[in-house]
């Protein structure tokens, strides 16, 4: 204070002579001067409206208590795009700080006095960068308010000025250095702000700065996930903050960060401090709620009574959601899962709010059904919840695909549970399967009626409020009511897909009928490659296909008995308060129960394939297969059943049991692939060895396949299907196979080869390509076995029509032409994932642009299932195009990657191409008119 009185002498002393007082001067008398004006004329101003902004900020701030850990500070959403951003504004801060400091900072330096300069302090001060001894706080109040503001990086450039100008000042230069780790913390820059940490710590961290540095050590150990090191530096900046609504925040932040690590005793007395402290009702709420969470005393009664009354107090409707889940929570803590569970629905029935806090009670009760392998009842729990959430909800990618798969288990599972309560419900007696029934008609119409009520309640609530909106202002300010000129009606009128109950049923009842499809064309179809053999059969009948619902329908009722004539005059019954709507789902007859039991055994299938490869949920997954075993021994899914049941004793190892199943493989289907693997001594070293021996093979059966040597085709197909009958590449090698034999011109094992590839490999990704083969040839269509096989499948491959298919003579398609005066493209043809299509496309266009100016070229990426090509279009003639050629093939041009051809094309032949010929027709067509 001494020092500061005799700067306001010195400076009433220059106010004499201003002039004498300017910052181009370095003496005593223009440094007190230039101190005192920063510090009680600008710099007073701006750090008054820093402390009020940083009050804002801190005050009205609200937390989101559905985040795993919510911020040390509010700053910190600046560093999230999708919080929602704190209040408070620095910006009159920082242009108080910028004035002062362009205004009053002094950079010349003082006459030295050569007597002094031995003097270490003396000499230090001559050599300054600065010499107004108050303008380091401005400089430091700048890079605060940068920082709350939520520039970070500006904020870093400040505090790392102040270092390196103002290193006379230990203690501000150990300070800023602090600050400049907690820029690089919002930054996410989690390295650099260790290395600033760990620097200050060797260098010795000033007194003054202990409970700084713990609260960003604090904030560096949470983000880098070590909690337990966290916790004493928290509790150290707990107590040196002075702002009360902030020390509250980092409590709570404490307490979550005591639950994480498990200590639930802790984290119940630190919420238990934040509701002491007097919080505001929100937050005091969450923290009871937080209680709940970690509770861990055996009498819960004091508590689930006070959180019972909340339920009833107005003040608490919008949180009813958060305090049923809070009531569930504590019946879970005591295992009373069925009460929980019964709070947990509550939770969700009475959210007004669709947000995380219904999500985190959806996720909870979709966890209670699915350790209980309840997935019909988990699926929608996690569908509803998963939107509500983001990625920076904790384990959201196992959330995420935990929700994906029961999508996809969820509709196997209705389908058993379905089935197996239609089948009970036909072997009662019929008095009492009719009681049932109408039981169900009985509770559909109350429930409508209670939904026509609700209905009517809320259009006349909607109708008040609009004639409250529109009634006019009497004389004394008040609303008075106006005759209605419109009836909202009695009923509801919302269109379908603003109902979600019925969208959710939609969803669920076609899931049940279709199963998971995608968003495309055809999507009736499992799979795109189906075929039937009959389509390969005789080609000269045609008939018209019926519509795949129309052939479902048509076989359902014959199934059921019906005659076609009985089917047209007794059309199915679609009204749900029609008994026979219930009665003619049920499986009565000995075809009915049949098509049910097949239903149930694919459900049963493809639950444990799931669960097993997708969960891995070992256990569950043979509790599936045993299931299917026990009640269909005789399915067609029983060898694979096996096969899976094997495979997961052996990973658990249980190797007797495996070997059960092993034994009962080769002993019922002796002939099968699975028999013939399983066989062999040395399977599981063959299987260990498949992954990396199939694909050296591959690549010698098609190196062979392209070489014309249909011999060793032959011998690598037969050595694959002996030692690695299981390969994911099986069908591929059944298909070179095949293909071999049309350099051997046998046709007839061409066409062998081909249909069992379809049988056993209908889904696999050359089953399109075998089953277009095939229809072709169905279709009257020969094969040109001219020159021997094919040089590579890509070439014979038709790019249109049927699609897929092998050169096939046809003349039922246009013939090429040869004029070189109209528009061409030149073709770069590879095999579909044998290069990356984008680098391909980029290296083009920067040659494009780098050597034609004027000239501009139209690029195209085109796939046509194993052919892709890259269209390089805008040639006039055949001219420009050879020009072309040969630039990008010369010295400068473009090295193309191995395996990609350039086809030089005109547009109408490329045309040609698209409608069904293939490449090997086009290069055939050339070289006979060159």
């Amino acid at each position: 204070m001494k020092k500061y009185l005799e700067y306001l002498c010195i400076g009433l002393l220059c106010l004499l002579s201003v002039v004498s007082c300017s910052v181009r001067k370095n003496t005593k008398a223009t440094r007190a001067y230039h101190a005192m004006t920063t510090r009680f004329n600008v710099y007073f101003n701006g750090i008054e409206n820093f402390k009020e902004q940083l009050k804002v900020m801190e005050d009205k701030y609200e937390d989101d208590y559905t985040r795993e850990r919510i911020y040390m500070h509010p700053v910190s959403a600046y560093s999230n795009p999708k919080d929602v951003k704190p209040g408070g504004s620095f910006d009159r801060t920082i242009e108080k700080c910028q004035k002062a400091i362009q205004l009053h900072s002094i950079k010349k330096r003082p006459l030295r006095n050569s007597k002094k300069m031995s003097d270490p302090k003396y000499r230090e001060f001559v050599t300054r960068d600065e010499y107004n001894p108050f303008i380091h706080n401005a400089w430091s109040l700048m890079g605060k308010a940068q920082y709350y503001k939520g520039d970070f990086l500006g904020a870093s450039a400040t505090f790392i000025y102040i270092t390196r100008h103002f290193t006379w000042k230990p203690d501000l230069v150990a300070e800023s250095r602090i600050w400049l780790a907690r820029c690089y913390l919002e930054m996410g820059w989690l390295y650099e702000a260790e290395d600033v940490l760990q620097k200050i710590n060797n260098d010795g961290l000033p007194d003054s700065q202990t409970t700084w540095f713990a609260t960003v050590n604090a904030d560096y150990l949470i983000r880098r996930g070590d909690y337990k090191q966290a916790i004493p530096f928290l509790k150290t900046a707990i107590k040196a903050e002075g702002n009360k609504r902030q020390k509250i925040r980092m409590t709570y932040l404490l307490a979550q960060l005591y639950a994480i690590t498990g200590d639930n005793n802790a984290a119940y007395a630190a919420y238990e401090r934040v509701i002491k402290k007097g919080p505001d009702y929100r937050t005091e709420l969450n923290a009871r709620i937080r209680q709940t969470e970690v509770f861990s005393g055996k009498d819960m009664e004091k508590i689930l009574k006070n959180l019972t009354r909340m339920t009833r107090q107005a003040k608490n409707a919008e949180y009813l959601d958060q305090i049923y889940y809070a009531i569930g929570n504590l019946y879970l803590s005591r295992k009373d899962t069925a009460k929980a569970v019964a709070n947990y629905i509550l939770a969700a029935e009475k959210s007004t709010r669709n947000g995380k806090d219904k999500a985190i009670s959806q996720l909870t009760l979709g966890k209670i059904y699915f350790d209980r392998r309840d997935y019909v009842k988990a699926q929608p729990c996690y569908a509803e919840a998963l939107p509500l959430i983001d990625e920076s909800y904790p384990d959201y990618s196992e959330i995420a695909k935990r929700s994906e798969v029961l999508d996809e288990l969820v509709v196997h599972a209705q389908n058993v549970e379905l089935q197996d309560s239609l089948q009970h419900l036909a072997s009662l007696p019929e008095a009492e399967r009719m009681n049932i029934i109408q039981k169900i008609i009985d509770d559909l119409i109350a429930e409508e009626k209670k939904a026509e009520e609700e209905a009517r309640r809320q259009a006349y609530l909607e109708e008040q409020e609009g004639m409250m909106a529109n009634m006019p202002v009497n004389n004394n300010g008040a609303k008075q009511p106006t005759v209605p000129t419109m009836n909202m009606g009695n009923g509801s009128n919302a269109w379908y897909f603003y109902n979600p109950a019925l969208v959710s049923a939609g969803k669920t009842e076609f899931q049940r009928k279709w199963g998971r499809r995608k968003l495309e064309d055809d999507w009736r179809r499992r799979n795109k490659a189906s075929f039937s053999m009959s389509d390969f059969a005789d080609n000269n009948i045609n008939y018209d296909e019926p519509e795949e619902g129309d052939i479902e329908e048509i076989s359902d009722s014959i199934a059921k008995g019906d005659t076609i004539s009985n089917v047209m005059q007794n059309p199915l019954s679609s009204d749900p308060k029609d008994p026979q709507f219930y009665v003619q789902q049920l499986p009565l007859t000995p075809e009915d129960i049949a098509n049910s039991n097949e239903i149930i055994s694919d459900g049963l299938f493809n639950m444990g394939l799931i669960l097993k490869n997708k969960l891995e949920d070992m256990s569950a997954a043979i509790s599936a297969f045993n299931e299917l075993d026990h009640r269909f021994p005789d399915c067609e899914y029983i060898l694979e059943t096996y096969y899976n049941m094997y495979l997961m004793y052996m990973r658990m190892g249980d190797e007797v049991t495996a070997e059960v199943y092993k034994k009962r493989i080769i002993d019922r289907f002796p002939k099968s692939d699975y028999a013939i693997a399983l066989a062999d001594p040395n399977y599981l070293e063959n299987l260990r060895n498949m992954d990396v021996m199939q694909d050296s093979l591959y690549n010698q059966t098609y190196e062979a396949y392209l070489a014309n040597n249909s011999t060793k085709v032959h011998e690598y197909y037969e050595l694959v299907s002996r030692k690695y009958p299981l390969s994911d590449l099986m069908p591929k090698f059944m298909f070179l196979n095949s293909l071999s034999y049309i350099g051997e011109k046998n046709i007839e094992a061409f066409q062998t080869g081909l249909k069992e590839l379809l049988e056993k490999y209908p889904e696999a990704d050359v089953s399109p390509v075998a089953s277009g083969m095939l229809k072709g040839l169905a279709q009257g269509r020969t094969i040109a076995t001219d020159g021997g096989s094919p040089k590579g499948m890509i070439w014979t491959m038709s790019l249109g029509g049927d699609g897929d298919s092998l050169s096939l003579s046809n003349d039922s398609v246009a013939p090429f032409t040869l004029d070189k005066d109209v528009p061409h493209s030149l073709v770069l043809v590879y095999e579909t994932n044998s290069i990356s299509s984008n680098q391909l496309l980029f290296d083009v266009a920067k040659y494009n642009f780098s050597n034609f100016l004027i000239k501009d070229f139209d690029l195209e990426i085109i796939s046509f299932n194993e052919i892709s090509m890259l269209i390089i279009k805008g040639f006039n003639n055949f001219d420009e195009l050879s020009h072309y050629r040969k630039m990008i093939e010369g010295e400068k041009g473009i090295p193309l990657p191995p395996g990609v051809r350039p086809v030089m094309i005109s547009d109408s032949n490329f045309k040609l191409l698209l409608d069904g010929r293939s490449f090997e027709d086009y290069f055939n067509f050339v070289q006979e008119n060159q």
